[in-house]
């Protein structure tokens, strides 16, 4: 899944940031992926082997305002991840649960975004955009013991992927008198070709292993509506998220080894406001699945995804 947080806008707040203020927000995500799929078809005979991959996402977001249309913004992310099988050693029979862990501070992005409409706050919505620069802060190479033999985190929970990548968002508004429809999509343009680490699986099979893993293009696409029903009462969210990786990036090579496939979310919340903080709590649930094959490799690939999801969002208010 997407580490990109692609926050709705809630009626009633304005959403130009200001000159001079500053917003911050802090997201936390927590999901575990155990079902099997193989394209779009449920594959449970490998459930019960694992993986389990448990993911648990940290993400710091700081925004400043240069004027009611443009600010800039920059976004940490903080990972907290394993990956679990169901596994016997070499000349054994007797499977047991082994795993990597990955933590650490993620690939930094900074962002200057802008509204395309004046941002007047007599209109009723408005459309903007974000050119971002994704930085490879985070690691590329955690690794962890198993049997003996150190085998590199599988490429899901890896906090980084070693490259530099622009990140373009357009994202856009519409109020009426209590409901706020939004739509954001978010497309990382990785023109890197691999990590230069190699794979989790390939390498547990072979020590002598080394095909890598892909920095892969991704892409979040997020919309929905909120519905105000007045200021001592939450107001209710739905919306549906659509993240994913390509079967081939947009520049540059493909190779390395990649799980492409797209996944759509259903997500229902509540916001509250407490005293110009807001707190946000959806949880996405599982609606779609699409596992396509790898280019580099002839396999028919397969896939773990999370049934649901939980992501805790608080906003500050703004200050100077």
């Amino acid at each position: 899944m997407c580490n990109r947080q692609n926050p709705p806008v809630f009626g009633g707040d304005s959403p130009y940031l200001g000159q001079g203020r500053q917003q911050v927000s802090v997201t936390y995500r927590h999901a575990v992926s155990d079902r099997h799929y193989q394209g779009k078809k449920p594959y449970p005979e490998l459930d019960p082997f694992g993986p389990v991959n448990t993911q648990n996402l940290v993400s710091i977001d700081w925004s400043y305002g240069l004027s009611r249309r443009w600010s800039l913004g920059v976004n940490i992310p903080l990972v907290f991840n394993s990956f679990d099988v169901y596994r016997a050693p070499a000349g054994s029979t007797a499977r047991q649960w082994v795993g990597v862990r990955a933590r650490g501070v993620g690939d930094v992005t900074f962002r200057a975004a802008a509204w395309l409409l004046p941002a007047r706050e007599s209109a009723q919505g408005n459309v903007g955009v974000s050119f971002g620069l994704k930085t490879p802060t985070g690691d590329t190479s955690a690794k962890g013991l198993i049997f003996g033999r150190e085998i590199p985190a599988d490429i899901s929970i890896q906090p980084g992927d070693g490259a530099w990548a622009p990140v373009l968002s357009l994202y856009g508004f519409r109020q009426f008198e209590r409901l706020t429809v939004y739509g954001s999509g978010a497309y990382m343009a990785n023109a890197r070709n691999t990590t230069g680490v190699p794979g989790f699986f390939q390498t547990l099979g072979n020590p002598n292993n080394r095909f890598p893993n892909s920095s892969t293009d991704q892409f979040l696409y997020h919309f929905g509506a909120s519905f105000r029903t007045g200021a001592k009462w939450p107001t209710p969210l739905l919306g549906y998220r659509i993240s994913g990786v390509p079967v081939e990036d947009l520049f540059g090579p493909s190779g390395g080894f990649r799980r492409p496939g797209t996944i759509g979310m259903v997500e229902p919340g509540l916001a509250f406001r407490i005293r110009g903080h807001t707190l946000a709590f959806t949880v996405p649930l599982l609606a779609y699945v699409n596992i396509k094959d790898s280019p580099t490799t002839t396999r028919i690939e397969d896939a773990t995804v999370p049934g649901v999801a939980f992501i805790l969002t608080w906003t500050a208010p703004r200050f100077r």
